[in-house]
């Protein structure tokens, strides 16, 4: 995988407030981008925007997926509430979509799937980090990166501590093929290393732009990530996994009624992956109940590949395929697209 450019120095400015709008002069604010708050914003800044893209906020936080009744998690019910807000913002004519993502990774990837399943969009995704390189549901950063980034995530920012984002920085570089960003105080870029692997900044006051600008280290290649071509970066929930095309899958595993127990039974059997057979919507059901419990790569397979489907949509990690099912090339090309799905 290639890793991800060197800093251009480009600054996203996010409108927080409509109100905000009017004191800035679009003429000469240098930023590259610029989301709004709302969709009823998103006319109103591409008339003065001169030619910027223009992409509009969802925040992901303050959604419960277990309020919503049904089988999927995320649910379809949850998906198709972030689906009306994206049909909103692609009415508007907006450019890119940015999520804001403070909660949980099934929420966010349910806002991503709704932006992919709705319509072509770019996103950029802000997520909160910390000391131990986890984020707010003390999910792996890395393992954050390497799902958003197999479902169509064009960028990620990461928010917090200088000390805290830069460490995620050096992590993170050598298996992004997306573009990193930051979102800190123009004053605490002085505190970081790792810049020259960033692409984006983020700020919320123009004054800040020009501040962020003259710190912006000028990069000469010298610090470009070096990454690993031999392993794919396929996470399982929290937990970072690198794969390869010979890693050992276990026999198919029927999950019915005492998977759980099942999985219990699997902590002291080695295997490189574990295969899950989907049989029926109950098995999605309970795929999505117990896969807190998974604890290695995942291969998926079912006979039906609308079945499959579902169970690679409440599947919040990146799902192997072996071919034990054999499926068309335009079927396995979507799913590999749209969730991620890795073909060994």
């Amino acid at each position: 995988m290639e890793p991800v450019p060197l800093c251009s120095g480009e600054v996203i400015v996010t409108v927080e407030h409509p109100a905000q709008m009017m004191s800035v002069d679009w003429n000469t604010c240098r930023a590259s981008a610029i989301v709004v708050p709302d969709a009823m914003s998103i006319p109103a800044v591409k008339s003065h925007a001169g030619g910027r893209p223009v992409g509009m906020l969802i925040n992901a936080d303050g959604w419960n997926p277990e309020e919503d009744i049904g089988a999927e998690w995320p649910s379809e019910r949850l998906i198709g509430r972030f689906k009306n807000i994206v049909s909103r913002a692609t009415h508007e004519e907006a450019d890119f979509i940015y999520l804001r993502m403070r909660q949980n990774l099934h929420v966010l990837r349910a806002a991503v799937l709704a932006v992919t399943d709705q319509c072509g969009l770019g996103i950029l995704a802000e997520i909160p980090v910390d000391e131990d390189r986890r984020t707010a549901d003390n999910s792996s950063a890395l393992a954050v990166m390497g799902i958003l980034q197999r479902i169509g995530v064009a960028g990620i920012i990461l928010a917090g501590e200088p000390a805290d984002v830069d460490d995620v920085i050096e992590e993170l570089a050598p298996y992004a093929n997306i573009a990193l960003g930051v979102s800190v105080e123009p004053h605490e870029l002085d505190q970081m290393q790792h810049l020259e692997s960033v692409e984006f900044y983020h700020t919320s006051e123009e004054d800040d732009i020009e501040r962020i600008l003259r710190r912006v280290p000028t990069c000469d290649g010298a610090n470009e990530p070096a990454a690993d071509e031999d392993y794919i970066l396929a996470p399982v929930g929290e937990h970072v996994h690198f794969v390869d095309a010979t890693i050992d899958i276990s026999d198919p595993i029927d999950l019915e009624d005492h998977f759980g127990e099942t999985l219990l039974d699997l902590e002291d059997q080695w295997s490189g992956a574990l295969k899950l057979e989907i049989s029926t919507s109950y098995d999605v059901h309970l795929l999505a109940e117990n896969q807190v419990m998974l604890n290695r790569p995942v291969c998926l397979e079912a006979e039906d590949p609308e079945l499959l489907e579902e169970a690679l949509r409440v599947f919040d990690g990146i799902a192997l395929y072996d071919g034990t099912w054999e499926l068309d090339e335009d079927t396995l090309e979507y799913f590999r697209r749209h969730y991620g799905m890795v073909s060994l």
